[in-house]
């Protein structure tokens, strides 16, 4: 994820040799060079331009800005996720170590709630499917789901497979085009992993041949309705969100005891997250919240149900305010891969403002890979949000015109543009702006944009960011 960066607030005290601070940037390091600034030193791309132009770098009078004497310290905004994990019935699969993706995905969980290198990060936790109150795991009747969680299923639509399990009670629940007009008991062969329409007769092998055995049906099953579609409960938290290292005794304990078992309603399950996850951040302003979806699977049951509808609710946490970006990991063996499951959970990433997700590859060590991609999350608060500094001498900070984001190693120090908002973000140029913009509130943060967050985790050792006050801002 790059090098981990200290943060340092200063406050600065500037001079007329201060007039020409170098701006990182690609393009603009060698104009800064060529111009006798500072120039980019750390060798980061970002674009740029450190000419002097009174209104970028080398802004100023003959006598230089007037700058606050002194400012309060301030952090790294702290970073809090809310993790929505998916515990269906698919997560007892076995993995190519023999464990069950569940117990495998466990150990990686419990391992990153109880390393040090995670103390001071808030952690919340749900699952999903969650069940409605009194709905049986399994079942051999319709009449033991009852009304809400019914019927049991038992028949399905044939000759559906392998496009796709129909469960019906008649033809009439049956898709309205042949071959699927028959609603049969839901059998399986006995010598091979192939549902079958012949309840009590032979299985008949493609090619012949092959003994597959008889078409056995399935005596005890899951109820169809069990399944809870409404978001508002997922953003209830099964392990309410709580800093580390304290918390990690309470999750670990609701972790253990949980077992997989359902099917996957992302839609409500990732609406419930991101709910969530903005009242934690409304109430803590001070903190970057996200929330994390880790699923084995795409959704199979309740909407929305399709990847641009989920997707879409990723991006609609991305535009709220306070903004939740949300990280995907994926847990997939080659029968997903082979239907496009990675490339489906990359476009909620990325409408979530994570640009990809995270994929562990069943085939490995999933507990390793789960592992990593918790720590990778875990590394994504670093240089990419901060609280803003007040100054302590009593007067009021001009944040349009006296604040300003620099990136220094060693002697060398450079400016980063100030791009009032969001869409200010070039993909070249960088640069940062606040959570909310001075003529509309107080800001609390500062926040890097993508490419300037990139670049800051790939600075070398000793890298460090400072905010500096009362020095005229340097904008693009």
């Amino acid at each position: 994820m790059g090098t981990l960066l200290m943060a340092a607030w200063t406050g600065v005290a500037c001079s007329s040799s201060d007039r020409h601070p170098g701006v990182l940037g690609g393009a603009g390091a060698a104009a800064a060079a060529t111009a006798g600034h500072a120039g980019n030193g750390l060798d980061l791309d970002l674009g740029g331009n450190a000419a002097s132009n009174g209104n970028g770098a080398g802004n100023g009078s003959s006598g230089g800005p007037k700058c606050a004497a002194k400012v309060s310290t301030a952090q790294a905004i702290p970073l809090d996720m809310y993790i929505m994990l998916d515990s269906s019935g698919s997560m007892l699969d076995r993995t190519a170590t023999l464990a069950s993706k569940w117990d495998a995905v466990k150990l990686a969980l419990e391992s990153f709630l109880t390393d040090d290198a995670s103390a001071g990060i808030g952690v919340g936790l749900q699952y999903f499917p969650l069940i409605k109150p009194n709905a049986p795991l399994t079942c051999t009747s319709d009449a033991q789901c009852g009304a809400s969680a019914g019927p049991c299923f038992l028949k399905v639509c044939y000759d559906s497979i392998p496009n796709g399990l129909y469960p019906c009670e008649s033809v009439a629940d049956c898709p309205q085009t042949a071959p699927y007009r028959r609603c049969l008991p839901f059998a399986q062969c006995t010598n091979a992993p192939y549902y079958c329409p012949n309840a009590g007769g032979d299985c008949q092998s493609d090619p012949p041949g092959q003994d597959f055995g008889t078409c056995q049906p399935f005596t005890e099953s899951f109820c169809l309705n069990a399944t809870i579609c409404d978001g508002a409960q997922y953003a209830v938290p099964a392990a309410a969100i709580a800093s580390l290292p304290g918390a990690a005794a309470g999750l670990v304990k609701s972790i253990d005891a949980h077992e997989p078992n359902g099917d996957t309603p992302t839609g409500p399950a990732l609406s419930g997250a991101l709910q969530q996850a903005r009242a934690w951040a409304i109430a803590h302003p001070d903190h970057r919240v996200v929330t994390v979806l880790a699923t084995d699977g795409l959704p199979t049951q309740c909407t929305p149900n399709t990847i641009d509808a989920v997707g879409a609710l990723a991006r609609t946490g991305v535009s709220s305010k306070p903004s939740i970006n949300t990280f995907v990991i994926g847990v997939f063996g080659p029968d997903d891969v082979a239907i496009g499951a990675p490339d489906n959970l990359d476009q909620i990433a990325a409408q979530g403002g994570t640009n990809k997700a995270f994929i562990v590859d069943t085939q490995k060590d999933v507990t390793a890979q789960f592992q990593a991609a918790l720590d990778a999350i875990r590394g994504a608060r670093l240089a990419c949000q901060y609280q803003v500094p007040e100054p302590t001498t009593g007067g009021t900070l001009d944040y349009e015109h006296e604040v300003n984001v620099t990136l220094s190693n060693g002697n060398q120090k450079d400016f980063i543009y100030y791009v009032k908002t969001q869409a200010g973000c070039d993909a070249s140029t960088g640069g940062w702006y606040y959570d909310n913009e001075p003529s509309a509130g107080t800001p609390t943060q500062i926040i890097a944009c993508p490419s300037t967050c990139s670049a800051f985790q790939a600075a070398p050792n000793g890298a460090s960011v400072s905010i500096e006050l009362g020095c005229q801002t340097v904008v693009k």
